[in-house]
Formats: C-alpha cells, structure tokens, sequence
C-alpha cells in the first residue's frame, strides 16, 4: 500500500525551504508588488518609497537628492544628486555638475550614470521613457539637451541638443520636440520634430515662402501643449504663424502626413489639447473650446456655434 502520509510529510514547506529563508523571499517579494505604481518623494534628502501602509525611506547618506522616479515595473529607481557622492565616480566638492544614479528598491546603488557629453548644468527632467531607457534634460537660456540613457548599463544611447518639451509617444518610438534653430534666419521660428527628422513646416514649405536671398517671408509660433492621440497616429500642437496672425490645429503623423485646419479664434501660446478618442480633440484658447476631428488625413473643425 502506498505510503501517502510519508509523501506529504516529505512536501512541507520546512522541508523544501527553512522558515527563516521563506520569510525573506516573500517580505522581497511583496516588498517589490508593494511599491509597483506607488509614489516616490524626497524627506530630509532621503529618498521615501510609497508602500500600502507608510512611505518608506531607502537612502541614507544624507546627499541631496532630486527628481526621483520609478520604473513602471516597480523595480528600479534614478534621481538626481546637486553634489557628487563620495564613493561616486568623481569625487570633487563642487556642487554643479551632477549624477544620476539608479537603485533598486532597497536603495542599493546599481550605477552611476553620467550621460556622454553632459555639460555642467543642472538636470531639468528625468524620466523613464520605458523599463530599460532613461531620460534626461537639461536646458539653457534657448534650447534643451535630452539624453536617451540606458538602465542596465549607464550607456548613452542617444542624445538629442535643441528644442524643449520631449514629449514621448505612448509606445515610446517617437518623441516630440518644438525646435528652435541656431545660426540661421530661422533661429527665432519654430519647427516640430519628431526624432530627428523635420516634419512641420515641411523643408519644402520653408524653401518655397523664402525670399530670393533666402530670408524667411513669415515663421511659425508653435504652442506649448503638444499631445499624441491614444492611438500614437498623430501628434496635435497649435501654430500661430506670423506675421499674418493665422492660427492652425495641426495634426503631424510619423508616417511624415501632415494635416491642418485654420480656427475662427485667437490661439495662444497656452492653448491646450485634449484628445477625446483616436480620432477627435479639443483645443481650448481664450476661454473657448474647439471641436476637431479628423477624416482619413484631412483635420476638421467642427464646432458648433457658441
């Protein structure tokens, strides 16, 4: 006859792992679902992770610390320090040049990164683009530098000098950025890209409405709020252009599509974007908002009389 009372006394937990190490492995493991999407802060210069009951302090060495963040897989942590760390890789008492460095959730640091040819400014942004890459700006008085860094090794991938905002499609493969040219006629008119490519106004549009000496015959004032469509078809910005005054909604797609539509009000800088599904926005301006949407490549403005 079978044994069965010795089979399951063979399979208890004590038997497969020592109490002490069970208890370790689980307070781990529930220690990284408990911080998966939680909130980070700084306290005292300590970093402080959000836990289902307290936040949680995991650095301790008294370094001022900024910009901290998780990544979205709840594992891994990068913030900012103003002033070098002791056991860093540079070891100087001068406060501006700065590291980012990456921990995992205990605050054990995994690397130092110093992002290949930073410049001593401080550190504007810093951000997970997704689990792997990293991103960080730093601006000057025109134009940002962004740096595509990479987690597991502290490599830098990619950086990018010129334009503000970086703003990331939600699949993260493309990032837009509202440029500001140097040392040319266009070095006050804005254009949109996306990577690195120049999508809006087109090169050609650029060429064509330039005079015979190859002055520009108006320029783009592009506004601040810059958003994809859930989908990641479109990017939508505003554009004043000048000197005429016309305001546009622009919809520019990866695929190098652009599509536009002039709007019967004043269109700030300011003006915001709100995508209500794939295919319809509202840009409000001026205390008034305005209906689009758009119908294979052609944007329209659909407002109704207010």
């Amino acid at each position: 006859m079978p044994n069965y009372r010795s089979a399951v006394v063979a399979s208890t937990p004590t038997d497969v792992c020592m109490p002490i190490y069970c208890i370790v492995i689980l307070l781990l493991i529930l220690q990284a679902i408990d911080v998966k999407g939680q909130d980070i802060r700084i306290e005292n210069n300590e970093v402080s992770i959000e836990t289902s009951t307290r936040f949680r302090q995991i650095t301790h060495d008294g370094t001022p610390k900024r910009l901290p963040v998780i990544s979205p897989d709840g594992k891994r942590i990068v913030y900012v320090v103003d002033l070098w760390l002791t056991k860093g890789p540079r070891k100087r008492d001068r406060g501006d040049p700065e590291d980012v460095v990456e921990t995992d959730t205990q605050g054990k640091v995994l690397r130092h990164i110093i992002p290949k040819g930073y410049i001593p400014v401080q550190f504007d942004r810093l951000e997970w683009i997704d689990n792997e890459r990293v991103g960080a700006m730093g601006c000057g008085h025109a134009n940002c530098v962004y740096w595509v860094l990479e987690a597991n090794s502290g490599k830098t991938l990619k950086m990018m000098e010129g334009g503000f905002d970086f703003v990331w499609s939600h699949n993260r493969r493309w990032v837009a950025r509202r440029f500001i040219g140097d040392g040319d006629p266009m070095s006050e008119l804005d254009r949109l890209m996306l990577n690195d490519d120049w999508v809006y106004p087109s090169p050609r549009e650029d060429m064509l409405q330039r005079t015979p000496g190859g002055m520009p015959t108006h320029g783009h004032i592009i506004g601040e709020s810059i958003v994809w469509s859930p989908n990641d078809a479109w990017v939508g910005f505003t554009d004043m252009q000048v000197p005429e005054g016309d305001n546009y909604v622009v919809l520019a797609s990866p695929l190098g599509v652009i599509s536009r539509d002039t709007i019967a009000g004043d269109v700030s800088f300011n003006a915001q974007i709100k995508w209500t599904d794939d295919t319809h926005l509202d840009v409000t301006a001026a205390a008034r908002t305005f209906n689009l949407v758009i119908v294979g490549n052609e944007l329209r403005d659909v407002t109704r009389s207010q």
